[in-house]
């Protein structure tokens, strides 16, 4: 071997040397971020021990606590709100109880509505179960025979189209609904 050449291998395991020295000594400060992690867990798996511990006693006695806060802050809504109603209550127009005939024995007589409120009812009833709406009764029905047919006026709307005509009612009974469009009847 010549000396150029072993000058050559000489600097070239120089070389290697100094790279594996350089590789070794961050692999080691690699390792010791890890060991800082092992103590990591470690502090982990003793923090248990180290916590105080919360007896079941205690955590009971702090919810009956909360409870009864919660209780006491109901309690003071409750309050209000009856203060609040009846200041309200003045204000709000109360509607009398139907005064009840009494009969000839004692007992409470239920008045008996007449034919022209019996007739106004049914023809309501019907109407709003038909899907009419915003009922106006154009002409008051007249109290006739009981077997006479009594024919109402009415006007009514349905889907935000007018409806008028009249219904037909014989003994509480509707006999006959004649309703038509306003749109129809227009010319």
């Amino acid at each position: 071997m010549e000396t150029w050449q072993f000058s050559l291998f000489f600097a070239a395991f120089a070389i290697g040397f100094v790279l594996v020295h350089v590789r070794v000594a961050r692999f080691e400060e690699h390792l010791r971020g890890l060991s800082m992690l092992r103590s990591i867990d470690e502090r982990i798996l003793t923090l248990p021990e180290k916590l105080p511990r919360v007896d079941v006693d205690q955590r009971l006695e702090r919810i009956e606590q909360q409870m009864l806060r919660l209780r006491e802050a109901i309690e003071d809504l409750r309050e209000t709100t009856e203060q609040v109603g009846e200041t309200l209550g003045a204000a709000i127009v109360r509607i009398p109880p139907p005064q009840v005939a009494i009969a000839a024995d004692g007992a409470a007589a239920a008045p008996s509505p007449s034919a022209a409120d019996r007739a106004k009812g049914a023809v309501e009833a019907r109407l709003l179960q038909m899907g009419f709406c915003n009922l106006r009764i154009l002409n008051e029905p007249s109290a006739q025979e009981s077997d006479a047919d009594i024919e109402v006026q009415v006007e009514c709307e349905r889907r935000h189209m007018p409806y008028k005509g009249r219904v037909l009612v014989r003994n509480g009974a509707i006999r006959d609904v004649a309703l038509q469009s306003v749109a129809t009847s227009f010319p």
